[in-house]
């Protein structure tokens, strides 16, 4: 005769905590040892948080790249289980099989990933704004406001009307959120920091501010040199003729006076303009820097090289080099070969 199934209380109850015990486990593989938030990707991917989203927002922006329709409700169950968590806005970097409790942990905590704020060399203060723009939240007004805020200058110290100039364009790691403000704060540690007793010393030597080598290496820079090892040599020529009281005469700087950065050739009639900036007309450095210089152009006018040259023209096979000379017939002659290959390609 079969043997009747246990039906006691005693092993009712022990085969209910058993199932519990067992489902439990099962939950904790999938939401602690299972990866169920998987990226359609085998490279990490980011999840941008804007403030006051909601999980649904999270959720959405996450739901096409997920290749397993069954994080998405979990995902929701962890949620409805914590209710007073809500995400924080920031930038997540989620590598590929991260977990949906992991996830949704980092997101509620606001445990974010640092991004890499890189900026290059820019000619104008509103392109670098635009270009910081794009690697923050806050957009390009809200920072170009920042960078001109003459109290918070003060307040840190800044002595000039906007932080553009005293940027060193580099990669520096900030949070997503940041504030502007504390982006401007950021950057002029990292102004400060650049700016150690051993550069200033060199500074110094070529009887130089900080703010006056940043103002030369803008002008180097802007030269149609491509090549960024000649930066050395430009420096050392603008350099002689500060020390002899000869006018730079820097076509670029007159390019800035006229605001017309397209100009092909500088003529006669350009080098009328009325302007400091025009370094035909008035001698020394001008007033301020005409583009925000590279890293590579500051460190040029510091390491300028020491030679008697006092022109040069670039050199008419357009490699992007110049020519140099010591005495003015003999630049003259290596202009008129600039001029003749101007002509030649019809350039005006």
């Amino acid at each position: 005769m079969p043997k009747r199934p246990d039906t006691s209380p005693a092993y009712i109850l022990t085969a209910f905590v058993v199932l519990v015990i067992l489902v439990g486990l099962w939950l904790s593989y999938l939401l602690f040892g299972k990866a169920t938030f998987n990226l359609k990707s085998d490279k990490a991917e980011w999840v941008y948080v804007y403030p006051d989203s909601e999980w649904t927002t999270v959720l959405d922006s996450l739901d096409a790249r997920m290749t397993n329709s069954r994080s998405y409700w979990i995902f929701g169950a962890i949620e409805g289980l914590n209710p007073g968590l809500n995400p924080k806005a920031g930038a997540y970097r989620i590598e590929p099989n991260t977990t949906v409790f992991s996830l949704f942990k980092r997101v509620a905590s606001g445990h974010q990933t640092p991004v890499r704020l890189t900026f290059t060399s820019r000619r104008l203060p509103e392109e670098m704004w635009e270009q910081l723009s794009r690697r923050i939240m806050a957009d390009s007004v809200s920072v170009a406001k920042a960078m001109t805020n003459r109290s918070l200058l003060e307040e840190i110290g800044v002595p000039d009307t906007t932080m553009a100039y005293r940027l060193i364009p580099n990669t520096y790691e900030v949070y997503w959120t940041i504030a502007p403000e504390d982006l401007v704060k950021k950057l002029e540690e990292e102004y400060r920091a650049f700016w150690t007793e051993r550069r200033k010393e060199k500074a110094k030597g070529l009887g130089l501010t900080p703010y006056e080598v940043s103002i030369l290496a803008s002008i180097v820079e802007e030269e149609e040199s491509t090549m960024t090892d000649e930066y050395p040599l430009i420096a050392g020529l603008y350099l002689n003729r500060l020390r002899l009281g000869i006018p730079l005469q820097a076509d670029p700087t007159v390019k800035f006076a006229l605001r017309d950065f397209g100009l092909k050739r500088i003529l006669q009639g350009h080098l009328s303009v009325d302007s400091p900036y025009n370094t035909y007309k008035y001698r020394g450095l001008p007033p301020g820097p005409i583009r925000i210089p590279s890293l590579q152009a500051i460190e040029g006018v510091l390491g300028a090289q020491k030679h008697k040259f006092l022109y040069m023209v670039a050199k008419p096979d357009f490699s992007g080099y110049h020519d140099f000379s010591e005495t003015l017939s003999e630049h003259a002659l290596k202009a008129s070969r600039y001029r003749q290959a101007l002509n030649e390609r019809g350039i005006e």
